[in-house]
């Protein structure tokens, strides 16, 4: 009987080790290209690549957002009736500088139709309005925080880009992926951060994060350094640059002028 047993679990281990082994466990690999981003006198805005491996069942989310920040609004309005003017300030403190999300295709139905499992996975605006806080009444904050929205989108730094997320082939344990980020040109010098998560059944599987730095060079470097180090040459500098501008205007209309 113990004979029979023996020859039984031999058989048995036989066959498991004879089947490919699949892992149940969710996992997700990244690598930014490039890492840097270099700002110089015409930068107009740059792409950058992430690609890697995510379970195969799994969908990838990628988020680029950049340092908290506190941010201050003016609250405009009619004094009395005729003349709109700034009539008082509003602070949203703890508002990432940039905040980008890119997604595939096949996620549109639930970052539009279903903003509640955005929420819930912690993606969208709204997961980031309950991060934010305002120094205004309860009962405005609704409307501020959708001017401050509407603000970021038009200047390309808020944003969610679906179907930038696309999917290589389907292997044993998982499949690749790739992704296009587009840095707006209004980017502030410094870091950024670019996490990929894997979204299965619901709920953040899996994540990994990477670095991403962006720098001023050339022209744009130079007159930073010079308004941080030495401010009194840079008023002397932007006061010349400033007469030359407006000479050479003069000549250019004046020399339209004559030839009418």
């Amino acid at each position: 009987m113990l004979k029979k047993t023996s020859i039984l679990l031999a058989l048995s281990c036989c066959l498991v080790l004879g089947r490919p082994f699949v892992s149940a466990a969710s996992y997700i690999k990244a690598h930014l290209s490039p890492k840097t981003v270099d700002i110089g006198a015409f930068f107009n805005g740059a792409k950058v690549y992430v690609a890697g491996d995510v379970s195969r069942d799994a969908e990838v989310v990628v988020r680029l957002s950049g340092m908290p920040q506190d941010v201050a609004l003016k609250k405009k309005g009619k004094i009395l009736g005729l003349l709109w003017m700034n009539l008082s300030s509003v602070t949203i403190h703890n508002v990432p500088s940039l905040y980008l999300i890119y997604t595939s295709k096949d996620f549109k139905p639930t970052a539009r139709a279903q903003p509640d499992k955005w929420e819930e996975l912690g993606f969208g605006f709204a997961a980031l309005k309950k991060q934010v806080d305002m120094s205004s009444a309860e009962a405005e904050r609704e409307g501020v925080f959708k001017e401050f929205l509407k603000l970021k989108e038009s200047e390309g730094l808020y944003g969610l880009e679906t179907g930038q997320v696309t999917y290589g082939e389907a292997e044993s344990g998982g499949k690749s992926f790739g992704a296009i980020l587009q840095i707006p040109p209004r980017l502030t010098p410094g870091k950024y951060l670019v996490e990929s998560f894997a979204v299965k059944d619901g709920s953040v599987a899996a994540m990994t994060t990477a670095e991403l730095q962006v720098r001023q060079v050339g022209l744009p470097a130079f007159i930073s350094r010079l308004a941080f180090k030495n401010g009194a040459l840079y008023g002397l500098l932007a006061a010349i640059i400033a007469i030359a501008a407006g000479l050479l205007i003069g000549v250019i209309f004046k020399g339209e002028k004559g030839a009418h």
